[in-house]
């Protein structure tokens, strides 16, 4: 966003917000339908809802600053490394029946940074001068405060921040078994090494 921006730019970048927390609803939702552990999966869901709720109040902000255009393939340009992330996650999971836990640990550390990538886009976002040099204007025409959309926005940073926490506890949920298995492994791998004599006491 430059300083330069005229409303409807701005309406369109924040458009192009909402359609991407419409996809991250997407793709929480189908990781939520493709999980095992019922306790993951009302996780990914509480994730999935918060991302539905970010995308119609990110509309309504859009539409209520000016008509956004609409244009998808300029979103990917606008946003950038987190609507690629989103994409490449959805295309990933539309390929599988069904996701085991132990496969999740990998796809949680994604997630984690996908919400770090996101919380970051918005606090940005909150933190450019443009936004508020442009809601001054904008409010004299559409009577819309600047006040209020910098709290939903922070509202979304807080929700960001709540996911990774989520993100944290599932990966924790889903890595015990690996940890018993594999630690036996680790210490008795040559239980022979334990009776040999030390160097020099023989």
């Amino acid at each position: 966003m430059t300083a330069n921006s005229d409303p409807k730019t701005l309406a369109s970048f924040i458009n192009c917000l909402s359609l991407l927390e419409s996809n991250t609803y997407l793709l929480y939702k189908d990781l939520a339908d493709k999980v095992e552990a019922p306790l993951v999966r009302s996780f990914l869901l509480q994730i999935a809802i918060d991302s539905h709720k970010h995308s119609i109040a990110l509309k309504g902000v859009a539409e209520s600053i000016a008509k956004p255009d609409g244009n998808i393939k300029e979103c990917a340009k606008k946003i950038g490394e987190s609507w690629r992330i989103v994409e490449t996650l959805l295309k990933d999971v539309k390929g599988k029946k069904k996701i085991p836990s132990g496969d999740f640990s990998k796809l949680a550390e994604k997630l984690a940074v996908l919400e770090s990538v996101l919380g970051e886009e918005y606090y940005m976002f909150v933190q450019l001068k443009t936004l508020e040099l442009m809601m001054k204007e904008i409010n004299q025409i559409y009577s819309i405060d600047l006040g209020s959309v910098k709290k939903i926005f922070l509202n979304i940073i807080r929700d960001e921040e709540t996911h990774r926490e989520l993100l944290e506890e599932i990966k924790t949920l889903v890595t015990p078994e690996t940890k018993l298995d594999t630690a036996p492994v680790v210490k008795y791998q040559n239980p022979d090494a334990w009776s040999r004599p030390l160097p020099g006491t023989s």
